[in-house]
């Protein structure tokens, strides 16, 4: 089993973030499950726009990796 895609997630006082890539190949944000900002070229770009706005770090590092999988079965999150 190989890893599909790779999002990162970054929970604090602000809420919860997520930076996930899109079919198009840009990464996109939501704040709490909701869209925020535009998508950008990188995680990394979208995680030092966010550290300008809301108390989260701008290294990608900082932020925890979410692999997402695909299975003949379909897909699913670890």
């Amino acid at each position: 089993m190989d890893i599909d895609t790779v999002s990162y997630v970054f929970q604090g006082p602000d809420g919860t973030f997520t930076i996930k890539p899109r079919l198009s190949r840009r990464w996109r944000v939501k704040r709490d499950s909701a869209p925020w900002g535009d998508s950008f070229a990188t995680a990394e770009a979208a995680a030092g726009e966010l550290s300008k706005h809301f108390a989260v770090p701008a290294d990608i590092a900082e932020w925890t990796e979410v692999g997402d999988f695909h299975t003949d079965v379909g897909g699913f999150h670890l």
